[in-house]
């Protein structure tokens, strides 16, 4: 997968939407961003039935998972955005292992999304955070056995989606 191409068609988003809607005098958008991020892990976690609702006899749904870890991985490019430059990650020097399950991995990542937002205002060590997020959500989509092509194509998909929603006044 190619983050870099990816992180710059985030970017050409972003700067749509910001131009379409302008911040407000005293909005914190990177909080916005991050709690939509939030919001995505656990939309991704509904179309995994099979990981966590052991009350439930629904199969996961694959195709609408990759949507929505694509809707994710949107919002998570564009928290990067915001507390980085794209070329300045070093994803290679992390030895983050996986989770040993599905469901670990998800409770983990949201444990991150916590400490990502607390130390984006606390100690302000956000490139740090920022790495080991979007690290463990890199994991996450090989964990459901995603591919990088696939992710890539589906991104690229939403992608489009989100920009026709723009220019449509969304």
């Amino acid at each position: 997968m190619d983050l870099a191409k990816l992180f710059q068609l985030q970017r050409q988003l972003d700067e749509h939407i910001e131009q379409e809607h302008p911040r407000q005098d005293g909005e914190d958008r990177l909080a916005k961003k991050i709690l939509a991020f939030q919001v995505e892990l656990g939309e991704l976690a509904n179309e995994l039935p099979e990981v966590f609702k052991f009350w439930s006899n629904k199969k996961n749904n694959r195709e609408k998972a990759l949507e929505e870890f694509c809707d994710g991985l949107h919002f998570l490019l564009s928290v990067g955005l915001e507390i980085t430059e794209p070329d300045m990650l070093d994803l290679k020097s992390w030895n983050l292992t996986k989770a040993d399950n599905i469901t670990e991995q998800f409770l983990c990542l949201m444990a991150d999304v916590t400490d990502l937002y607390i130390g984006l205002y606390n100690d302000g060590d956000s490139k740090f955070y920022y790495e080991f997020l979007l690290l463990r959500f890199i994991h996450l989509g090989e964990m459901l056995g995603f591919t990088w092509d696939e992710i890539e194509v589906a991104y690229m998909q939403k992608h489009a989606e989100n920009i026709a929603r723009q220019e449509r006044g969304y």
